[in-house]
């Protein structure tokens, strides 16, 4: 498509055409793109929206318990809030065109424009509005933003299409039941589910769920299979798993996967006994990756801090998606290449938390994480004192952070002006 040289930006934001819709299997097999992994009570709809903003293309919830979703309104109000703006567009180069020639690195490199919010002029203001879901199922946010727009009106590059996220339930589940339960009552507001097979923590462990089914394959397999007789085979039902010291182990449990006809595996480099503080093992996520035998796509996570760790990953274990976690909480513009938290990131976090709402455990918590590095030693003793988010606000205000008068800027994907292009 050419387009008219005269032409305002305005008028090439309204020539482009729809995006493309694809399910998440699609979308890793041939655009390779950015996830944010679901994180314990923090992927909430305010951080994957500000995530989104960034070039992280797909989004996951934090672990859902699917036996208490599937069956109590309280945990299906609190567990899972979604909006129709949450999920961004964005122009992606689809793999088979890639000039793989120019790099020695497989992967995809960010081109930087320049962010509205560096530029102080940058100003406009916005009537929010919110309004519950009509069935009142969950708390939905509906048209608070308007349409997501991609990061510029222009293709970057020849090959480049307009492509939309996509946005994933994870739950936990000792059973087949309570899954597919879950996955029913969720269906019409996210594109696929993931079932945990990953979770590290003990108590997860006693219930059954999490990496308790890292070696219970038959189950795995089950659950995967009733939820697509439920669904249908059409609808994305994935895996997050951690290696095994046994390696016949992770290939019994994939192996189990593929039969039961899994869109696509997640697979974290640790074992379950393995704290973050240990480094990740690219060769067992390879490993994994080789027993997929490209079935399926497949995701990396572990250890992703920079955009150059994302690069590494792809060159490392042949993945197709990567996925970030404790790097995106520390820093929400990472697969946009900025190499710590901009200002605007905070801002447009507060923005969006503010509009959408969001404890003040959860807020706090998410500031520290993304302010960590540039606080000294007695103002971070000084900012884990404050008790509200309005103090938090203020003393942030204090520091010189102009929110308020962005606010309004941030709800399309022009203010994550991070363009991905193919090598």
């Amino acid at each position: 498509m050419t387009h008219d040289p005269d032409a305002s930006e305005a008028q090439l934001y309204a020539d482009l055409p729809e995006p493309l819709v694809l399910p998440p299997s699609e979308l890793l097999a041939n655009h390779e793109p950015n996830v944010l992994a679901p994180l314990v009570r923090c992927s909430k709809l305010p951080f994957r929206h500000l995530t989104s903003l960034y070039e992280t293309h797909i989004t996951h919830t934090p672990m859902i318990l699917a036996e208490e979703f599937s069956r109590a309104q309280v945990a299906r109000v609190s567990d899972f809030s979604t909006s129709t703006s949450e999920r961004g567009v964005y122009w992606m180069t689809p793999c088979d065109s890639s000039n793989s020639s120019s790099s020695s690195r497989k992967g995809k490199e960010v081109i930087r424009l320049t962010h509205p919010d560096d530029d102080p002029k940058s100003d406009s203001n916005s009537n929010l509005t919110h309004q519950r879901g009509s069935d009142d199922l969950i708390t939905y946010h509906n048209g608070i933003y308007g349409d997501r727009l991609p990061p510029t009106p222009t293709r970057p590059n020849p090959h480049a299409e307009l492509v939309r996220g996509n946005l994933i339930a994870q739950f936990a589940s000792p059973t087949a039941k309570s899954l597919v339960d879950a996955a029913e009552l969720i269906s019409p507001y996210v594109d696929g589910i993931d079932l945990n097979c990953g979770c590290p923590q003990r108590w997860a462990y006693n219930e059954g769920i999490g990496c308790a089914l890292l070696r219970k394959p038959e189950l795995v397999r089950d659950m995967v299979r009733q939820v697509r007789d439920r669904m249908g085979w059409g609808w994305s039902v994935s895996i997050k798993i951690r290696i095994d010291p046994d390696q016949k182990q992770t290939e019994t449990l994939i192996r189990n996967a593929l039969q039961a006809g899994i869109s696509y595996l997640s697979i974290h480099g640790r074992t379950r006994h393995q704290p973050s503080t240990d480094p990740v093992n690219l060769e067992g996520i390879k490993f994994a990756v080789k027993i997929v035998n490209g079935e399926v796509p497949c995701t990396g996570n572990g250890d992703i801090w920079t955009y150059d760790d994302v690069l590494t990953m792809r060159e490392k274990t042949g993945v197709k998606g990567v996925m970030a976690a404790r790097g995106l909480l520390a820093n929400p513009a990472l697969f946009a290449s900025y190499s710590s938290t901009p200002s605007h990131a905070v801002s447009q976090f507060i923005s969006l938390s503010t509009s959408y709402g969001l404890i003040f455990p959860l807020f706090h918590r998410h500031l520290a994480y993304m302010l960590e590095s540039d606080f000294s030693r007695n103002e971070k003793v000084w900012f884990n004192c404050l008790s509200s988010s309005s103090a938090a606000i203020d003393w942030l205000e204090g520091r010189g952070l102009d929110w308020k008068s962005k606010r309004g800027t941030v709800w399309d994907a022009r203010q994550g002006r991070g363009v991905m292009t193919a090598l």
